[in-house]
């Protein structure tokens, strides 16, 4: 069963994020209201959703939902010739492109903030492993690299987990730790912990006594946690564990701007782009539909409405959509899911 922790936005809360889209620069979405369900409703007549106080256009973000460069992905971790014991590991690495740019290791998706990615616990088996990495954009792009990986012996001694791979900044994270018998049969002597891959240890000790259990990491990144163990001999062991910790005001905009690409397609009558913006699962359906719209679709893109307020998690962003019905100057609503697909990148699943 998936665990839905998410945050709420909109509502008492002006959403900030972006919703630029590409070729149309002036075409933002309306992205947020301040108290949708009392803002407006005591004027003397009919006040249309954009104009309610409180409700703004979002600015949009530094790149669009489909990016302008060239899409390239490259992994730094685990380097060339790693072997491990472990039967799995988090694999890392850079990218270049736009903010909805899903990654995958070997089928396995993972978190992507600010050019760097991490795609948690990707299986290992005996031998010889190549790490297959994908990127994707929503239309479709996509970009490859590889590394590879042994693994081989007994899994390591040391260990450290954390009870979330991923979360919004400021993301406070609860790690465990266990030390078994070192592969030397040496006794302990010294214990470190550096929760955030640079700078100097955030515990330093002769055991697990007293070591902290909860860090907060204050700014989104890729921080990599790790807990090292000094025997008697001057032996070192290590156990390490990734942490993703995401932008949520740029994920929350990223939303936006899938919403809105969904309408600048329907505006382009630009079936095929419109269907994009759905899971694959249902892509095909929603296309299907587009195209029988015909020149009508961008008289449906009008009809949409537009995103008041919703819950953002991981893995998944449950929305509010509200509608004006300017006949009878009414106001209805719709909720709309967006979940991260296989290939790691955010679309519509259901509407």
């Amino acid at each position: 069963m998936r665990r839905e922790q998410g945050r709420l936005w909109g509502l008492t809360l002006i959403v900030a994020g972006g919703c630029a889209i590409v070729g149309t620069s002036q075409a933002q979405e309306f992205c947020g209201i301040d108290d949708i369900f009392n803002n407006g409703f005591e004027a003397a007549s009919f006040v249309p959703t954009t104009q309610l106080p409180g409700g703004v256009m979002s600015p949009g973000l530094t790149q669009d939902i489909t990016g302008t460069g060239t899409l390239s992905v490259a992994i730094t971790s685990p380097g060339s010739g790693a072997t491990t014991g472990n039967s799995s590991v988090d694999v890392i690495g850079t990218y270049t492109g736009p903010v909805n740019t899903g990654i995958a290791v070997n089928g396995v998706s993972g978190y992507a903030v600010n050019g760097q990615f991490v795609v948690p616990n990707v299986p290992l088996s005996a031998g010889s492993n190549t790490l297959s990495v994908t990127a994707t954009i929503l239309p479709g792009t996509t970009a490859t690299n590889s590394g590879s990986i042994t693994q081989s012996g007994a899994a390591s001694a040391v260990t450290i987990q954390a009870n979330h791979p991923a979360d919004y900044a400021p993301a406070t994270i609860t790690f465990t730790y266990a030390i078994g018998t070192l592969p030397s049969g040496n006794p302990v002597q010294t214990v470190t912990i550096n929760f955030t891959g640079s700078g100097g240890p955030n515990f330093t000790g002769s055991s697990l006594t007293g070591a902290p259990s909860i860090f907060t990491y204050p700014s989104p990144g890729i921080y990599t946690a790790t807990l090292s163990v000094q025997d008697t001999a001057a032996n070192i062991y290590t156990g390490t564990v990734t942490i993703a910790v995401q932008d949520l005001a740029a994920q929350r905009g990223m939303m936006c701007d899938i919403y809105g690409y969904l309408k600048n397609r329907l505006n382009a009558q630009d079936a095929p782009g419109a269907a994009s913006t759905f899971q694959q699962n249902v892509s095909s359906n929603y296309q299907s539909l587009f195209t029988a719209f015909g020149t009508n679709m961008p008289t449906v893109a009008q009809s949409l409405g537009v995103i008041v307020s919703g819950l953002l998690g991981q893995g998944f962003a449950d929305m509010l959509i509200v509608r004006d019905n300017t006949t009878n100057q009414t106001r209805s609503g719709f909720p709309l899911r967006m979940t991260q697909g296989s290939d790691g990148v955010w679309r519509i699943s259901e509407m």
